[in-house]
């Protein structure tokens, strides 16, 4: 259960950046703080800075994913592999299977044996 603990730590400059698609994040800050969302994209910015684009597949879909700053989420270690290779390749990514997603990690982090690590 320890691979889906949190990522405290800000992004470590732009190749840390990169290798974000798909894993889990949950959002610190804004309306929507707590929720749980999947990285399916990063958009750079003139500044340097890069946005992610966070999807669920229910309230935030893959037609109309959430733009955050990195300093707005925070990892998680979960990452899904076949999200991270359809959205690797340029592949359709299918809203159902990032509700199927969420629900996991969300069960994960209720499970009572998690709780008792953190």
């Amino acid at each position: 259960m320890s691979d889906i603990s949190c990522n405290y730590g800000p992004f470590s400059g732009p190749e840390s950046i990169k290798n974000v698609l798909g894993h889990a994040a949950v959002a610190l800050r804004g309306h929507d703080a707590g929720k749980i969302y999947f990285v399916v994209g990063v958009r750079d910015r003139r500044e340097g800075e890069a946005l992610l684009l966070l999807s669920d597949g229910k309230n935030r879909p893959m037609a109309k994913p959430k733009v955050k700053k990195p300093k707005h989420v925070t990892l998680l270690r979960y990452k899904d592999e076949e999200l991270e290779k359809l959205l690797s390749e340029g592949r359709r990514v299918d809203d159902a299977m990032l509700i199927h997603s969420v629900k996991k990690v969300r069960s994960v982090l209720n499970s009572e044996s998690f709780k008792k690590e953190v």
